[in-house]
């Protein structure tokens, strides 16, 4: 079960950022209408990739954490069910709430004269984790049940499968759709190879995060907060792109860089607060922790990692671009993966310098 939780977070959060980049950018174009009912093909084209990449990839996903597993000696065969279903069922059920949730979002903030671009994946991304959490609970409890409730899960997973071939075959012939399969299975995929590193570099960091016990509060919210930047930079690039507004690689770096120092300007003054309220989380039950450490290690990390995170996705946003792929299926996925291993690389080289300063 433990084995599982990561790499469907990483999945769900992939396919969410694929999703939703690429509604923002067809709002801007007028591609979809800012309106649930009555909407575009192009809208509906979306929401059947969008599933269909969640079946291939969960289905994928399970299957290499089960041959990990039971090569390590942590799985049997007899788990293999677990594996196979459980991924499957849980990301389609938080794909039936992160789907209406995030077009909601998009088309309120677009309707308001709000950028979406800006807005709906971070909002996206801290409701993506709690909806992703409670259907996997849910599927894990039918696990824990047993009885009926396996058959009923085998029948579900059995009735995803049908459900994704048919809107495969479906789509037969629609460029869009399987452009959209054909590049978000492979960026999602490989999002979870880096997940996985990033794992390994986590688990280094034991030590570290047992002597400062407040890191393993503030972890979490500068991995957010950088993929944020990240995607909120990339996703304006990517509209950019799509209205012709960017000619060539300098023209976008020069036209970033002030939407680039105001979402820092922003996210500065956020850090800050990250680290009060990792503080007031902590100090109750860690007396000694410091509260000068804490909003050094936050305001520290950001500086030393806007930057990396903005020119990534610079770079990806405009070369995906220039060969012939779509930037929406690639951008966000990437920055979300590629902004934790930053965040994770980050962390220790900024206790050692804060320590040097005696701020330690």
């Amino acid at each position: 079960i433990l084995a599982l939780f990561p790499p469907i977070l990483t999945i769900r959060g992939g396919i969410g950022g694929l999703f939703s980049g690429n509604l923002a950018t067809m709002l801007h174009l007028g591609l979809v209408k800012p309106q649930i009912r009555d909407n575009t093909r192009v809208y509906w084209q979306l929401i059947n990739a969008s599933y269909v990449i969640t079946v291939i990839d969960t289905v994928a996903m399970g299957l290499f954490a089960f041959t990990l597993n039971l090569a390590l000696r942590r799985a049997t065969q007899s788990q293999f069910y677990l594996f196979a279903v459980v991924p499957p069922v849980a990301c389609v059920l938080a794909l039936a709430l992160s789907i209406p949730l995030t077009s909601i979002i998009a088309i309120v903030t677009f309707r308001r004269g709000l950028d979406p671009d800006i807005l709906v994946y971070p909002i996206l991304a801290s409701i993506n984790d709690i909806v992703v959490t409670a259907a996997f609970v849910t599927t894990i409890l039918m696990v824990l049940a047993g009885g009926v409730f396996n058959y009923l899960l085998v029948g579900l997973f059995l009735v995803i499968l049908g459900v994704a071939v048919y809107l495969a075959w479906r789509n037969r012939g629609v460029p869009f759709f399987y452009q959209t399969i054909r590049e978000g299975t492979a960026i999602v995929i490989l999002s979870s190879v880096v997940g996985s590193i990033n794992g390994f570099f986590l688990s280094g960091m034991g030590a570290r995060l047992q002597e400062y016990p407040g890191l393993v509060v503030l972890y979490p919210a500068l991995t957010n907060a950088l993929g944020n930047i990240g995607s909120i930079i990339g996703s304006t690039k990517t509209t950019s792109l799509a209205l012709g507004y960017v000619r060539n690689f300098r023209d976008e770096v020069r036209s970033a860089v002030s939407s680039i120092l105001q979402v820092e300007a922003v996210a500065f003054g956020m850090h800050i607060v990250f680290g009060v309220v990792t503080y007031i989380i902590v100090s109750p039950a860690s007396p000694g922790v410091s509260l000068i450490f804490l909003v050094s290690v936050a305001v520290t990390a950001n500086i030393s990692t806007f930057l990396v995170i903005g020119f990534f996705a610079l770079v990806i946003a405009y070369f995906s671009f220039r060969r012939g792929l779509n930037p929406d299926n690639i951008v966000i996925p990437a920055i979300t993966t590629v902004s934790d291993s930053v965040v994770t690389i980050a962390v220790t080289p900024v206790i050692h310098v804060l320590k040097f300063l005696g701020l330690a």
